[in-house]
């Protein structure tokens, strides 16, 4: 899901206009005896908070650095043989070369040294299978046609991009954006956003990048547990909740092939996909075998009661007169869409309810700038066509832009929408924008598939930002991410329930 600039400056406008209920947060980091501060300064337990940057609270310390011997670990013979799977004219074959990763390395202490031996293999196997994947067995050095795009973010204000740079993806892990080659840059000590080319040109700082990356966004959650499968939703989420299936299973093969040439088992919590593991992914929805956990209870809550016309319309009331979608989302079309999610909004106790409508709103909120928008600004001049989905071919004809309450986008989700909900998605994307029960049914769609399951098992707010528009998080996008939350706490409070914990991403 795309945020678009205007809807951000309507946010803004509200902000400032609007006094909140706050969510906990404070710089003196004020929270609950058994919660952490995280480095945002909200209040939650999970590694978000209680991990890197903690500034209060019960913080979690980092599994300890075990010294293991990760050059004896990564051998000439294990890596070469990555290498000569790759064409033999590929740029990248004399480009990355073991001694230049071993010389990287040392940048990062911690990276494969953390935990038991087992543990560090296991996590260089992980690092090693999603370069493997990313760079076509060491073959890619540069992103396929990658200059021809810019990746410039420019609310990234801290990173401001250079017009005559483009950030496209360049090293093992294809590092991409505007704000992630400023951070890197200023990180291990060069110009990223005047001089992103180097990192498609010095090996060393190549894999410094990846390296960064990986330990910036990947290694902790990795090393305390959280399996395989976290590792791809940090690296590339767009792959997961079944999107990019094949992709998966690609990554999964070469972590499972890695770890097995360094004698470790693979461990659990693979992929989400056909993978063994214990949370909710694997033991919830599509749960083949095993302790499969029964969704929790209908509670029967009448969600018209809480979505009241006074509630439904104040959200629209605070959108300028002259917006293009005044009079297209109405309670009367959300309330005809929900008839065909008779889960959404009635799940666990009467409280729980009233979190999930609040949060589904607060998404809906941010993303058409209180109902002012049905389609992305700019979306015209963008096809949001991935033509590896073979599923769901683009049609040349059609843009796959956001549009509707979720701002629903690429030809994938048109197609898996429509199919379920009885429209040619690939064909009359259009209808997203005339149709408003087809258009919150696409919404409520994204989310029972996406999200609902996450948010009733307990995993906050904060997991729900993360599966709309995971580019928001972990500090790329701040302000988007305050502004979701001061929606949500908002409806939580008008809906007089707690907004719960781990608030954001």
């Amino acid at each position: 899901m795309k945020t678009n600039i205007l809807s951000l400056l309507f946010t803004c406008i509200f902000l400032l206009g609007i006094t909140f209920f706050e969510p906990v947060a404070s710089q003196k980091c004020k929270c609950a005896p058994n919660m952490c501060c995280s480095k945002y300064g909200y209040c939650g337990t999970s590694s978000a908070y209680c991990g890197k940057d903690c500034r209060g609270g019960p913080c979690s310390l980092p599994a300890p650095n075990n010294n293991a011997n990760v050059a004896g670990i990564v051998t000439i013979s294990f890596f070469n043989n990555i290498v000569y799977k790759s064409r033999g004219n590929c740029p990248g074959r004399r480009f990355y070369t073991r001694d230049a990763f071993l010389k990287a390395i040392k940048n990062y202490p911690h990276f494969g040294r953390s935990g038991s031996i087992a543990d560090s293999k296991r996590e260089i196997a992980a690092f090693f299978a999603h370069v493997t994947r990313v760079t076509g067995h060491f073959c890619y050095i540069e992103e396929i046609k990658g200059s021809s795009r810019n990746y410039c973010d420019m609310t990234a204000t801290k990173y401001p991009c250079n017009p005559k740079k483009s950030y496209y993806g360049r090293g093992p892990i294809q590092l991409a954006w505007n704000y992630n080659y400023g951070e890197v840059g200023k990180s291990i000590g060069f110009d990223g956003l005047n001089n992103p080319e180097i990192v498609a040109r010095d090996p060393v700082v190549s894999f410094k990048t990846a390296l960064w990356f990986w330990m910036e966004n990947v290694h902790w959650d990795f090393a305390s547990g959280k399996g395989f499968g976290a590792t791809i939703k940090a690296v590339n989420g767009n792959e997961c909740n079944g999107k990019k299936r094949a992709s998966v299973s690609a990554r999964v093969a070469y972590y499972i092939g890695y770890c097995k040439q360094f004698g470790v088992p693979a461990g659990k919590k693979l992929s989400q996909w056909g993978y063994c593991g214990t949370s909710s992914a694997y033991c919830g929805k599509g749960c083949q075998s095993g302790p499969c956990t029964r969704p929790p209870p209908n509670n029967n809550a009448n969600v018209a009661s809480i979505v009241t016309v006074s509630f439904f319309n104040s959200i629209g009331a605070m959108s300028a007169k002259g917006c293009p979608a005044r009079g297209f989302y109405t309670r009367n079309a959300f309330l005809k869409a929900i008839k065909a999610y008779p889960r959404f909004g009635r799940t666990g106790s009467l409280a729980d309810s009233k979190r999930e409508i609040a949060a589904f709103f607060a998404h809906v909120t941010h993303e058409t700038g209180h109902f002012c928008y049905k389609e992305e600004i700019g979306g015209h001049s963008k096809t949001y066509c991935d033509k590896s989905s073979t599923k769901y071919p683009c049609n040349p004809k059609k843009r796959y832009y956001g549009r509707g309450p979720f701002q629903l986008t690429w030809n994938y989700n048109y197609g898996k929408a429509g199919k379920t909900l009885g429209f040619d998605g690939l064909n009359n994307p259009d209808i997203v924008a005339r149709d408003p029960v087809i258009s919150f049914k696409t919404a409520l769609w994204f989310w029972m598939n996406n999200i609902h399951s996450g948010f009733t098992s307990g995993k906050g707010f904060g997991a729900t930002i993360r599966a709309i528009n995971g580019g928001e998080c972990n500090g790329h996008m701040p302000a988007a991410v305050r502004a979701r939350v001061k929606y949500y706490t908002a409806y939580c409070k008008k809906f007089g329930v707690s907004p719960g914990k781990n608030l954001s991403c």
